[in-house]
C-alpha cells in the first residue's frame, strides 16, 4: 500500500464495536403492594362486620401479579430494542469495513498492479533500484482496517473483527531478497516466473537493471531494454535449474549448488520440483494449477493464492512495449538482439480447425520485431539457401511442424524429398500430414517421381474443373483437396542426378498457385541450379549462412547472408516478397513438440497420397490386397474358376497414382513367357501361377515339364495326344489345365536335334491350342534367341524381370528406363509398367516320373539286337535269356546265313538272338528287312543304330543320357523304352 493510501485510511475515524447493552434487572415481586389491600379489607370487616368486605382482600395478589408481568414485558421490549440497535450499528460497521477494504484493495492494486493491466496505465514510472518485492498473484493478506471494542462472546462481533483483519483478492507480494523459486509443471512455472520478471522490468529503470535469462524459452528477454550489460547495474538472473528443461543451456542452467552463488543480484529460479531448485531460496511458489498456487516463505506457513500467469506471447508484447517506451525516453540499451536459439513450442499458436485454404501462415522463428510469420501461399513457392551446418534442415523441419500445428491434414499435406539419405525429415515423418518421404532416388524412382507429380497436377485440374472453379481458394469448404507442399532438401543434388525433375518442378512452379501445390526448395548453392522459370515464381527467399557473397546476392539481392555468424546455426535472412530483407533466428522443433503436434491431429483422416511408396521387394498371394490398398477388388478371386484369371503380381502406375493387379487370362491372352536373368524370380513366379491353378482345380491340373529327358518327352507326348484328341479317357493329360516349362531355352538344348525340334513344335502347337480351350502354357527363359521363331511369335504376353543389361532388356521388348541392375527377385515390368511379381513355395506336382520297364525278351520269337557295343551286349543279353542261341554277325558269312535261316522261320530250340552293330545290319540289308518283318527288334545305342533296322519316320521315345536304356520295337511296330539289363 502506498503512503498516501495508508494516510487516507489512517485519517478516517476509528471504527468501534457498539457496546453490548446491559441485561436489565429482573423486577421483584410487589409484596407490600399485594399485602396492603388484604390489610385494608380486614380492617373494614372489623369495623363493619360485613363479610363482603373480605372480598377486597383478593385484589392485592391480583394487582401484584399484574404489576410483575407488566414489568417483565417492558424489560423484554427494552432488550429487543437494544439488540436491534446494536445489530444496526454492527451492520454500519460491517459496511464501513467492506468500504475500507475496497479502498485498501484498490490502493494495493494501484501500488502493485497486475502485469496485464499495465498497458492501460500509460508509460511506466521507473525507479533507480529494483523493487524489494514483486507480486506473484492474488490472495488474502493482512488488512490495516481494525475495529475497536470488546466483542465479548458475540459471534457476529467476533466474526466481523476477524474479517476486518483480512483483505481478500489483494496482491500477494514476496520479497526479491533471498531469491524466488517457481516450481510445478514447466509451462505453469514459467508463466508465473514471466509475470514476476515483468514486475521488476516495469518498476526499474533499464539503465540501472540488467535482466539475464536462458536462451530457449526466455528469448523474449532479449527484447527488454534491460537486456544490455550496464556497469554498476543491478542484476536479475533468471535460471531454469531443472536438467530436464527443454534445451537447457549450460551457461544459464547452473548446477543447483552453484546457481544461487552465480554473481550478485536477485535470482528467479524455475524447476519442476523443489528438489531441483538452488538451495537457500527464501520464497518458493508452487503452481499446482492455473488458478491455484502455494507460497512458502521461510519461517511462515504456506499461503494459497491465485497465481498471475503470462504466456510467452503476452510477455513478448509487454517487452516490446517497454522497449518502445525506453527508446522514446532515450534510455534504450542498444539495438534489438536476436536469441541464439528458440524452441518452436514457445511460438506455436493453438490449432485452427476453422482455417480455410486461403493461407498457410506459420511462425518459423523470431525476428527483432517479434515472431516471424511466413505465409507460403503468398509465395507461392520458397527458395532456401544455406551451407552445410547452417541449420537449413532444422529450418525445414520447424517450418513443416509449424504449418502442421496450425492446419489439419485436410488443409495441408506434405511430400518430402531428401537427398541426404532421409535423416533430415525423419522427425516429421510420423505427422499425419506427411504423404510420403522419398530418399535418394535411383533412376526408376526418379521416373516414378516425375509421373506422380504430373499425375497429381492432372488430378487437381480435374477436381477444379468438376467444381467449376479456377483456384483452390474458390473450392467449397466441404471439398477435400488440401494444399500440397513439396519440400526438397538438397535440391541441387537431385537436379544434378535427374535433370528431368527440373522440368517437372518448373511445371509445378508455373501452375502450382491455382492448383494449391507449393514448392520449398533447399540447396546449398541455388545459383545456377534452380531454373529461371522456378526461381521467378519463388516469391519467398530464405538464406542461412552461405560461403560466397554471390550466392547471397543470387537469393536475396544482398551480401549479408555471407557474413552471418557460423557460430549461430539457424540465423537467417528472409524476404517474404516485399523486397525487405529481415534477419531472424529460425526455431528448433524438438521431438516433444512434434509429438504434440501429431497428437493434436491424431483423429484426423489421412490426406490422399500423391506419391505411393515403391512396391515391396517380395509379394505373396496373401499380400496382394494389402499392397493394392483399401478398396482394391480382386476380380480373379471373386469368382476364381469362372473368371479364369490368374494373379501375377502388382503393377506400379504412378501416372494414375495407383497400383493395379497384374492378371493373366490364358484363354484371352494366350501363352505367358517369363523372361529374366538367373535369380530374377522366374521360377518363383511360375510356382505362384501353378499354386493358384492347383488350389482351384487340384494338383493334377498342373503339369511341370521338368526332370529327366524321358520324363519330359513322355509328358510332351501325353499333351500332344490330348491336343490331337487321341488320348484315352483315363489318361492324366485330360485333367491338365496348366503346363509349366521353366528354362525353356535350355530345357531341350542337349537333346538330339530331331527330338529338340519336335519338342519345340509340340510347344508351339500347344500355344496355338491354348486360346481354343486347351491347357494354359506358362514358360520361363533367360533369353529367347535359342527358341525358334514360331515359338517366339506364338507368345503374346511377356513378364520381363531383371536382365543382365539394359540392352538385353530393350532387345526383349522392355522399357530400358525401368532397368535396375540391383532389382530384387520378382521385380520387373508388365505392359510398360514397373511391377513386383508373386513368389510362392512349390505346392503343385511335377510331371510324373515313370521309370522305364526292364527289358524283357519274348524268346519264343527271333530277336534282332542292334548295338553300338555288340560284343559286350551279346554277353549281357545272353545272361538274361539263357538257353537261347546267340548269333554274332561279326563272326562272318556263316553267321549271317544262320541268322537268315533262323529269322526266316527255322525253329531253334530255346530261340535265337542275332547281335550286330549298325554297320553289320546295314551291310546285310536283306537280313535287316527280314528282321523288321519277323523279329522283335532291340536297339541299344543311338539314332544311327535305330535307323539301321527301322525305316519309320516317326521319332522313338527319348532315352535318358544318364541311364542305360534301349528301344524295344515290337512286331506290331510300336516302339517303347526299356531299361538295359545291368547284370
Amino acid at each position: 500500500m502506498t503512503d498516501a493510501a495508508a494516510t487516507s485510511l489512517d485519517a478516517l475515524p476509528a471504527l468501534h464495536l457498539p457496546p453490548v447493552p446491559p441485561e436489565p434487572p429482573r423486577p421483584p415481586f410487589p409484596w407490600i403492594a399485594s399485602a396492603a389491600p388484604v390489610a385494608g379489607a380486614v380492617a373494614i370487616w372489623a369495623f363493619t362486620g360485613s363479610a363482603l368486605s373480605l372480598a377486597f382482600a383478593a385484589l392485592g395478589p391480583l394487582v401484584a401479579i399484574a404489576a410483575t408481568l407488566d414489568a417483565r414485558r417492558t424489560a423484554r421490549r427494552a432488550r429487543r430494542m437494544q439488540r436491534v440497535e446494536r445489530e444496526e450499528a454492527l451492520g454500519r460497521v460491517r459496511s464501513e469495513v467492506a468500504r475500507r477494504h475496497d479502498l485498501e484493495r484498490a490502493a494495493a492494486w494501484r501500488e502493485t498492479p497486475a502485469v496485464r493491466s499495465l498497458p492501460a496505465r500509460g508509460a511506466p514510472v521507473w525507479s533507480s533500484t529494483p523493487p524489494q518485492a514483486v507480486v506473484v498473484g492474488s490472495g488474502t493478506v493482512a488488512s490495516r482496517v481494525s475495529v475497536d471494542g470488546a466483542p465479548g462472546e458475540d459471534a457476529d462481533a467476533l466474526r466481523m473483527v476477524a474479517e476486518a483483519a483480512l483483505l481478500a483478492d489483494a496482491p500477494v507480494r514476496v520479497t526479491l531478497e533471498g531469491g524466488i523459486g517457481f516450481i510445478g509443471e514447466p509451462a505453469l512455472a514459467r508463466a508465473a516466473a514471466r509475470a514476476a520478471v515483468l514486475h521488476v522490468a516495469e518498476a526499474t529503470d533499464p539503465a540501472n537493471c540488467r535482466v539475464i535469462g536462458p536462451p530457449a524459452a526466455w528469448d523474449w528477454l532479449t527484447v527488454l531494454p534491460h537486456r544490455a550489460s550496464t556497469h554498476g547495474a543491478a542484476v536479475l538472473r533468471v535460471v531454469e535449474t531443472d536438467p530436464a528443461c527443454e534445451r537447457a543451456d549450460a551457461a544459464s542452467t547452473r548446477v543447483r549448488a552453484d546457481a544461487r552463488d552465480d554473481g550478485d543480484g536477485d535470482l528467479i529460479a524455475i524447476a519442476s520440483d523443489a528438489a531441483c531448485l538452488p538451495p537457500g531460496l527464501r520464497s518458493v511458489v508452487h503452481v499446482t494449477a492455473p488458478r491455484h498456487a502455494l507460497v512458502q516463505v521461510t519461517g511462515a506457513a504456506p499461503r494459497a493464492i491465485e497465481p498471475e500467469l503470462l504466456s510467452t506471447a503476452e510477455a513478448r508484447s509487454a517487452a516490446d512495449r517497454l522497449a518502445r517506451v525506453a527508446a522514446r525516453a532515450g534510455v534504450a540499451s542498444g539495438p534489438p538482439v536476436l536469441p541464439d536459439s528458440i524452441g518452436l513450442g514457445e511460438l506455436l499458436p493453438a490449432p485452427d480447425p476453422t482455417a480455410d485454404r486461403s493461407s498457410l501462415a506459420a511462425t518459423v522463428g523470431v525476428g527483432t520485431a517479434g515472431p516471424l510469420v511466413i505465409d507460403l501461399v503468398s509465395g507461392p513457392h520458397a527458395l532456401v539457401a544455406g551451407t552445410s551446418g547452417s541449420g537449413k534442415s532444422e529450418l525445414l523441419v520447424a517450418w513443416i511442424a509449424a504449418m502442421a500445428a496450425r492446419y489439419a491434414p485436410d488443409r495441408v499435406a506434405f511430400l518430402l524429398v531428401d537427398f541426404k539419405g532421409g535423416a533430415s525429415f525423419e522427425p516429421v515423418r510420423g505427422l499425419p500430414h506427411v504423404t510420403g518421404l522419398v530418399t535418394d532416388l535411383d533412376e526408376d524412382e526418379a521416373a516414378r517421381a516425375v509421373e506422380s507429380i504430373r499425375a497429381e497436377l492432372r488430378h487437381r485440374e480435374r477436381v477444379l474443373a468438376a467444381a467449376r472453379v479456377r483456384s483452390i481458394v474458390e473450392l467449397p469448404a466441404e471439398a477435400v483437396l488440401p494444399r500440397l507442399v513439396v519440400v526438397v532438401d538438397e535440391f541441387q543434388a537431385m537436379i544434378e542426378r535427374f535433370g528431368e525433375l527440373g522440368a517437372v518442378m518448373a511445371d509445378v512452379a508455373a501452375r502450382g498457385r491455382s492448383l494449391g501445390v507449393h514448392l520449398v526448395l533447399a540447396a546449398q548453392r541455388p545459383n545456377g541450379v534452380v531454373r529461371e522459370q522456378v526461381s521467378a515464381n519463388c516469391g519467398i527467399r530464405v538464406s542461412l549462412r552461405v560461403l560466397e557473397r554471390a550466392d547471397s546476392v543470387a537469393v536475396l539481392g544482398v551480401e549479408r547472408a555471407a557474413r552471418l555468424d557460423p557460430a549461430r546455426p539457424g540465423r537467417a535472412l528472409v524476404d517474404v516478397g516485399d523486397a525487405r530483407v529481415v534477419e531472424f533466428q529460425s526455431a528448433l522443433a524438438d521431438r516433444a513438440v512434434i509429438a504434440r503436434v501429431a497428437a493434436g491431429h491424431a483423429r484426423a483422416a489421412p490426406p490422399r497420397r500423391p506419391w505411393l511408396d515403391p512396391l515391396p521387394p517380395c509379394i505373396t498371394l496373401d499380400d496382394v490386397d494389402a499392397v493394392l490398398g483399401a478398396g482394391a477388388v480382386d476380380a480373379a478371386r471373386a469368382d476364381p474358376i469362372a473368371s479364369g484369371r490368374l494373379l501375377l503380381g502388382v503393377a506400379d502406375e504412378p501416372a494414375a497414382q495407383r497400383r493395379a493387379a497384374v492378371e493373366w487370362t490364358p484363354e484371352v491372352d494366350g501363352p505367358l513367357m517369363v523372361l529374366g536373368a538367373p535369380g530374377s524370380g522366374r521360377t518363383a513366379l511360375l510356382d505362384a501361377i501353378a499354386a493358384q491353378v492347383a488350389g482351384r482345380r487340384g494338383e493334377a491340373a498342373v503339369l511341370r515339364l521338368e526332370g529327366t529327358r524321358s520324363v519330359v518327352w513322355d509328358a510332351l507326348a501325353m499333351i500332344r495326344r490330348h491336343v490331337a484328341g487321341s488320348d484315352r479317357s483315363d489318361e492324366p493329360g485330360r485333367a491338365v489345365r496348366l503346363v509349366v516349362v521353366d528354362d525353356v531355352d535350355l530345357c531341350f538344348s542337349g537333346w538330339p536335334e530331331e527330338h529338340r525340334l519336335a519338342a519345340l513344335e509340340t510347344l508351339a502347337e500347344l500355344m496355338r491350342f491354348a486360346r481354343g480351350g486347351g491347357p494354359a502354357l506358362a514358360l520361363a527363359a533367360g533369353r529367347t534367341a535359342a527358341l525358334g521363331p514360331g515359338l517366339r511369335d506364338a507368345v503374346t504376353r511377356h513378364v520381363l524381370l531383371r536382365h543382365p543389361s539394359r540392352a538385353d532388356l530393350v532387345h526383349a521388348g522392355g522399357d530400358g528406363r525401368l532397368h535396375r541392375a540391383d532389382a530384387p527377385p520378382g521385380a520387373g515390368q508388365w505392359l510398360g509398367h514397373a511391377a513386383q511379381f508373386l513368389r510362392a513355395d512349390r505346392t503343385a506336382a511335377v510331371a510324373p516320373r515313370i521309370e522305364a520297364p526292364p527289358l524283357r525278351l519274348d524268346i519264343a520269337r527271333p530277336v534282332a539286337l542292334v548295338s553300338a557295343r555288340p560284343g559286350a551286349d551279346a554277353d549281357r543279353i545272353g545272361r538274361i535269356a539263357p538257353g537261347t542261341e546267340l548269333i554274332r554277325l561279326a563272326d562272318g558269312p556263316d553267321a549271317v546265313l544262320r541268322a537268315q535261316h533262323a529269322i526266316d522261320g527255322s525253329s531253334v530250340a530255346g530261340g535265337v538272338i542275332v547281335v550286330g552293330d549298325a554297320d553289320a545290319w546295314t551291310a546285310n540289308w536283306s537280313l535287316a528287312a527280314t528282321a523288321r518283318a519277323r523279329a522283335e527288334l532291340v536297339v541299344h545305342g543311338g539314332s544311327r543304330e535305330l535307323r539301321a533296322v527301322v525305316r519309320d519316320a516317326g521319332l522313338p521315345p527319348l532315352l535318358d543320357v544318364d541311364r542305360d536304356q534301349c528301344w524295344r520295337i515290337r512286331t506290331d511296330r510300336t516302339t517303347e523304352r526299356a531299361a538295359w539289363p545291368t547284370e
